[in-house]
């Protein structure tokens, strides 16, 4: 047979890659494709997705190929060493033994190949094979280890570009399915407000997370809320009242400070592809709370009105909050409704249900 070996790190995959892997299976008429994501990429940071993570994301965006399959001989090593292609092809070459290996790359690894470890053992064992990639010519190092080339048509993305916030240049599912599992949320929520509001963001994110996993809650539930809570925050008045108008119009006559919850679960939903119901409501319930908190809603609430940016000590309901979610979401309604009426602020009718389900006393209590 002959076999392709297409590594890198997949954080995620994106149209780049499932493109070249379909140009290589077409020109070297390959039997099969395999893609080996890496453990330890020698030339990069840690990924931000975990191993299955990665896996999956390879499964959803190649399920219609079935020429490829995914290798796991990397990320399945048990030490924490560094990985490098040399060993990785060692190992292929002992369970494919009598198979042509045909190992790809891009013109950016290619143009450097001659600084890999044990480039000519590389080459001597499979054969190497380069695709265009846009900004890299070729030199003497393809000639000097017999690449092949594949004149495939030049490909600019990145995995940087996506985690950068270009969504467009990964497979519509493949980012749906990171969203949804909290991946790369910070690369994203940032563009939808201010610096400081985004340091904010993803604080009580953090804070609601451990508020959560503290009492035995989803913990990424809490932190996809906790990043999506104010994405709307910021939002254009006109886009406000627009799709206030249009989506959630009996609640148009409510103050503008509080649309925010509304039309965050809305873009929740549009931008990020978000279904959870649990997770829409935290976001819906994070500024004026409900009369139904669930025990989630509770970690996202509390952790929006303790973060640590805000400017005053917290450190002591941040602990109660730790130890009982419960006890400490009581301890913000009365926080609030003290700090409201001490700096005279209007307080919406519907906290006053929110505080007798909950706090059941007398207000000056």
């Amino acid at each position: 047979m002959k076999i392709g070996i297409f590594g890198g790190s997949f954080d995620p995959i994106h149209l780049g890659h499932t493109r070249i892997i379909n140009e290589a299976i077409i020109s070297l008429q390959l039997d099969k494709m395999l893609i080996v994501p890496t453990k330890h990429n020698p030339w990069k940071e840690d990924s931000v997705a975990n191993n299955q993570q990665r896996i999956e994301m390879i499964q959803i965006a190649l399920k219609d190929n079935s020429k490829c399959e995914v290798c796991t001989l990397e990320i399945d090593r048990q030490d924490n060493e560094k990985n490098y292609t040399i060993d990785t092809i060692k190992e292929l070459k002992k369970i494919y033994k009598n198979d042509q290996l045909y190992f790809m790359m891009g013109m950016d690894q290619a143009s450097q190949f001659d600084k890999w470890k044990s480039a000519k053992e590389i080459s001597e064992l499979v054969q190497l094979v380069a695709f265009n990639r846009k900004g890299y010519q070729k030199n003497d190092v393809l000639n000097d280890y017999h690449f092949e080339f594949i004149q495939a048509d030049s490909t600019a993305e990145s995995s940087t570009q996506f985690k950068a916030g270009n969504k467009e240049i990964v497979d519509r599912n493949v980012y749906t399915y990171a969203f949804q599992n909290g991946l790369y949320l910070e690369n994203f929520v940032s563009g939808y407000m201010s610096e400081k509001r985004f340091k904010h963001t993803c604080s009580v994110a953090k804070l609601a997370r451990e508020f959560a996993v503290a009492n035995g809650i989803d913990g990424k539930k809490a932190y996809i809320a906790g990043m999506l809570h104010d994405i709307a925050k910021e939002m254009d008045k006109k886009q406000e009242d627009d799709l206030m108008e249009k989506y959630f119009s009996k609640y148009v006559d409510k103050p503008r400070a509080i649309y925010h919850q509304w039309l965050s679960t809305y873009l929740a939903q549009k931008d990020f592809m978000i279904e959870d119901a649990e997770i829409l409501q935290a976001i819906r319930h994070h500024t004026t709370a409900s009369t139904n908190m669930s025990l989630l809603d509770m970690c996202v609430y509390c952790a929006d009105k303790l973060d640590p940016l805000r400017g005053y000590d917290s450190s002591k309901q941040i602990v109660l909050c730790k130890e009982d979610i419960i006890e400490g979401f009581k301890g913000e309604l009365k926080n609030f409704y003290k700090f409201s009426k001490k700096k005279n602020r209007p307080i919406d009718e519907c906290f006053f249900d929110v505080y007798q389900v909950y706090c059941k006393g007398d207000l000056n209590g």
